[in-house]
């Protein structure tokens, strides 16, 4: 398999992350979920650089 953008940060995986839990489609959960995310992913990064 070439090595492309997408499957170098396995996008298909990272994007089936974000898994509302309330029944109908709401913008905020959504956003929380992604916004929590990135901030964990930024705090593993400072992690990695101490």
């Amino acid at each position: 398999m070439p090595l492309t953008y997408s499957n170098y940060l396995k996008l298909d995986e990272l994007l089936s992350l974000q898994q509302p839990r309330s029944a109908g489609p709401e913008h905020d959960e959504m956003l929380f979920i992604v916004i929590h995310q990135v901030y964990e992913l930024w705090f593993k990064e400072m992690l990695h650089e101490l």
